[in-house]
């Protein structure tokens, strides 16, 4: 007599189990963190490129340069002036521009627009404890303002900051992960 049995074994079953329970793992792992933490990063170095851009072009046209945020409206609908605004997040967008008549503010009939950064986010927010409203670089690359950090906090909370720090030199350094927050 052959007794075949069809089944499976204990070990088959334990083994398929496994392998369904890291599957679920890896599909329903919540990687909103690793977003945060990506998208603030990318928002600094895109501003210290830029700031680093403002710098070395102050140094090689002996002009002045500003780095500011203003409305998104003013430049996409390219208007002839824009101020530099107070707040660093509420104004969406930063802007980086020759100011030749040394106004601190942007005048199209004398100013050169340089660059605009991509809009912030209505869920993030981003500070600056310069305690001013711009950073405005000398013909020498180096700033006038009061140097600080930049803080970029995703989603509007206090997990997952990142910090970028400006020296008074107009350099600026990617710190990272920080325990300050946007205020």
């Amino acid at each position: 007599m052959n007794n075949k049995q069809n089944g499976f074994t204990l070990l088959e079953l334990m083994v398929t189990v496994a392998i369904v329970g890291i599957i679920a793992s890896i599909a329903l792992w919540n990687s909103s963190d690793m977003l945060e933490e990506n998208r603030a990063e990318n928002f600094l170095l895109e501003l210290k490129r830029n700031i680093a851009y403002a710098r070395s072009q102050a140094a090689s046209t002996d002009e002045i340069v500003v780095v500011c945020p203003t409305g998104q409206g003013r430049i996409k609908n390219n208007k002839d002036t824009f101020n530099c605004n107070a707040k660093w997040d509420e104004d969406k967008i930063i802007a980086v521009f020759i100011d030749v008549d040394n106004d601190g503010q942007y005048n199209k009939a004398t100013d050169t627009l340089l660059r605009a950064m991509e809009e912030i986010s209505d869920n993030d927010k981003l500070s600056f404890d310069g305690n001013d409203r711009r950073l405005r670089f000398n013909t020498s690359g180096r700033i006038t303002t009061k140097p600080g950090d930049f803080i970029f906090c995703p989603n509007s909370t206090n997990e997952n900051n990142k910090a970028l720090t400006v020296s008074q030199s107009g350099t600026a350094f990617y710190v990272g992960d920080t325990n300050k927050t946007c205020g």
